[in-house]
């Protein structure tokens, strides 16, 4: 997998868990959450572990997970509030 690759992934689930919430509150299709699952699980094909920075015990005041790959490949995602909301 590549750096696209996985931003690529990660909006696909964000979209895919929007899709997902509005389908639970509305009809409850059975079928399209199975639909939503299915490309969720796809789009992560190639994924073998993902951890915590801190599960990691990575040295880093960041919040963050790490990507492991089948491959090999690791990848390293930071999570950094740019904006708080109004009830933060």
């Amino acid at each position: 997998m590549t750096t696209t690759e996985i931003q690529d992934a990660l909006i696909c689930m964000f979209e895919n868990a929007i899709d997902a919430n509005e389908e639970i509150e509305g009809d409850d299709d059975d079928q399209t959450l199975a639909d939503i699952a299915r490309d969720i699980a796809e789009n992560f094909e190639g994924i073998d572990r993902v951890t915590s920075f801190d599960d990691a015990a990575l040295l880093t005041s960041n919040e963050g997970v790490i990507v492991r790959t089948t491959s090999g490949a690791e990848f390293q995602i930071s999570i950094v509030q740019s904006r708080r909301g109004r009830n933060d």
